[in-house]
């Protein structure tokens, strides 16, 4: 065999100086367009056309490879069949979430209404556009009286409140009853000041600006017969802790609460305890007369045992639990066959790519062009693998929030639902790429991966623009509108402009009685409106349309083809004309390597240019 090699290679340098001028001739005649040279090398034009073949399978779609090798399409089955069974496992979860998240959120707004004096339910509406103003006080007395007024509801909220609120006692355990015997755990206030404020008449000032912290428990005195006094201004002034209004920053007021979750209607989740952090917070640090109060609630899920009399009840959530468990286990084997499928395509391709860099190297003399290269990255299995693992990992997540090896906090379920939401999305995307081998769905997918280098510069031209006029509105318009008060909303703003959104309220949002910035306003406003509207966005709209006539242009007279398409398109093989197929026949003993010689009697492509030499 070696001595063939050697006599083939001979051979071949024999003749290559001979048939130079008509191999030339020929890909001149074959290939007016690729303007590559051949090299003298061992690769033989059946060898040749073998590779070409093996490049022009790699780069079907899945309906040819099908009808070229009889090749099931594996990944565009899980595909489709991931596709249902993650939109379903997303579907339930959102209703598992939602009844979390809505319980955590009405049990937040029930402890505002029950704390928070005079707290109306206008408070709660969206906080654009405001209904009415914040939460805050004006007064010392005022201030005194909402303290009180949490001190007595605290004590008394077993018995007033609609939801199951209990008191955490100082063991740790949680009590529904409102007696002497059971008496809570104290709650705590905690006061921020600064060190030293001394302000005089005569326009002076002496400032410490150390900010000191300070918690205490709040014991309110009751009378004999066990009625709670709350005084709070006497209690300070008992314990030393008076409050000065020119040093005082902020009061927080911390209590601890037991709630349960019963919810056995709908059947996804069985009772739940959770411990309330609840802080009501007095916020002076702008010291602008103006002292908002703020209520925020930490609930974390804690352990506890009990029983559910109805069997059959208790059955059925077993039961619903463990199908969920076997739900998800199920589609966390589907999406690691779907990454494992896309993981081997890649690693598959860029071995040829590596074959056939070497390939053109040999044979033309150069390497492939970077783009060409490229080709070998198919980035929607890119996509597809990400998605896979964030559902993986989104799927185990939920797994072990429904079997209460996680705890059922918000924060949680936002992560799980992050995941399982981005991974979603991903999967919806990854269909386009099968779309995309049908002329009639393909030309979005084509328009966006054409259009987006210049896409991309035009977008750095707006954005440098956007961000002048984002930074100009902040700091020129805050002080006066609403919608410019940070720089996030800022942003928002002139992004909502841009589309059309409230265009007259943000107009006449500007509150100011300086004539120079109302000005200012209107001429900012009308300027951005009109360049990014008018200008900006038509152009960005051009960018597209142009890139969408080329391609039009394209479809009707032909795409512009690389080096590397030149060479495969040289292959005028059909999928279905069998050439593709590399099976061969299998029987007990020719299936082993021992038995799975070469005829020597049947000719290969080394043997047939032997043949054609000595003729």
């Amino acid at each position: 065999m070696a001595n063939i090699e050697t006599v083939v290679e001979h051979s071949i340098n024999n003749m290559s100086e001979d048939m130079r001028h008509n191999t030339e001739n020929t890909e001149t005649e074959d290939s007016p367009n690729i303007n590559m040279r051949r090299q003298t090398s061992y690769y033989t034009p059946d060898m040749e056309d073998k590779f070409r073949r093996k490049l022009k399978f790699l780069f079907m779609d899945p309906c040819s490879k099908w009808r070229a090798k009889r090749r099931w399409p594996w990944k565009l089955c899980l595909q489709v069949l991931k596709i249902f069974l993650i939109t379903a496992q997303v579907l339930i979860f959102a209703s598992q979430r939602s009844g979390t998240v809505d319980y955590f959120e009405r049990n937040r707004l029930a402890l505002k209404h029950i704390f928070l004096k005079d707290w109306e339910a206008s408070y709660e509406t969206m906080p654009y556009p405001p209904a009415v103003g914040e939460y805050a006080i004006y007064t010392k007395q005022n201030f005194y009286d909402h303290v009180n007024h949490i001190i007595a509801q605290y004590y008394e909220i077993p018995s007033i409140a609609i939801g199951t609120f209990y008191w955490e006692k100082p063991d740790g355990n949680s009590s529904s009853s409102n007696t002497s015997t059971t008496l809570p755990k104290e709650m705590v206030m905690c006061k921020k000041y600064y060190t030293r404020v001394n302000i005089y008449e005569n326009k002076t000032f002496i400032i410490d600006p150390d900010v000191k912290e300070v918690c205490f428990e709040i014991k309110p005195e009751r009378t004999p017969n066990g009625t709670l006094v709350p005084d709070i201004i006497k209690y300070l002034d008992k314990i030393n802790h008076t409050i000065i209004f020119d040093r005082f920053l902020s009061v927080e007021m911390k209590m601890l609460f037991r709630s349960y979750h019963l919810d056995l209607l709908t059947q996804h989740s069985g009772p739940a305890c959770f411990k309330t952090e609840l802080v009501v917070k007095f916020d002076n640090g702008q010291r602008d007369g103006q002292m908002v109060v703020d209520l925020t609630t930490t609930i974390t899920e804690s352990e506890c045992t009990g029983k559910i009399i109805s069997e059959d009840i208790e059955a059925e959530e077993m039961l619903l639990r463990r199908n969920m468990t076997a739900y998800d286990s199920f589609v966390m084997i589907i999406v690691i066959l779907s990454a494992f499928l896309c993981l081997r395509s890649v690693y598959r391709a860029q071995k040829m790519r590596k074959a056939t860099n070497n390939f053109f190297l040999k044979r033309f003399g150069k390497k492939l062009s970077c783009s060409d290269q490229l080709e070998f990255l198919n980035l929607w299995y890119v996509l597809i693998i990400v998605n896979d693992i964030l559902t993986l990992v989104g799927s185990s997540f939920k797994i072990m929030l429904e079997n209460k090896r996680f705890s059922s906090i918000s924060e949680n379920y936002d992560l799980c639902s992050i995941l399982l939401g981005v991974g979603s999305l991903m999967a919806w995307t990854g269909v386009l790429r099968y779309l995309g081998f049908f002329a009639k769905y393909n030309i979005l997918i084509i328009t966006l991966k054409t259009a987006f280098p210049n896409v991309l510069r035009f977008m750095v031209c707006a954005l440098i623009l956007y961000l002048g006029f984002m930074f100009c509105g902040w700091v020129i318009l805050g002080p006066y509108h609403i919608k410019f008060r940070h720089l996030s909303t800022s942003s928002e703003c002139l992004f909502s402009l841009v589309n059309g959104d409230d265009m007259f309220v943000t107009f006449s949002a500007t509150q100011t009685t300086n004539n120079m910035i109302w000005y200012f306003s209107r001429v900012y406003l009308y300027t951005f409106i009109s360049l990014f509207i008018y200008i900006v966005l038509s152009l960005f709209i051009a960018v597209i349309m142009d890139t969408y006539e080329t391609l039009k242009h394209y479809a009707a007279n032909g795409f512009p083809k690389s080096e590397l398409f030149e060479f495969i398109d040289q292959c005028n093989d059909l999928p279905s004309s069998g050439r593709f197929s590399e099976k061969k026949g299998c029987t007990l003993f020719s299936c082993l390597p021992c038995c799975n010689g070469r005829d020597p009697d049947k000719p290969d492509e080394k043997t047939r240019l032997l043949n054609h030499v000595s003729l």
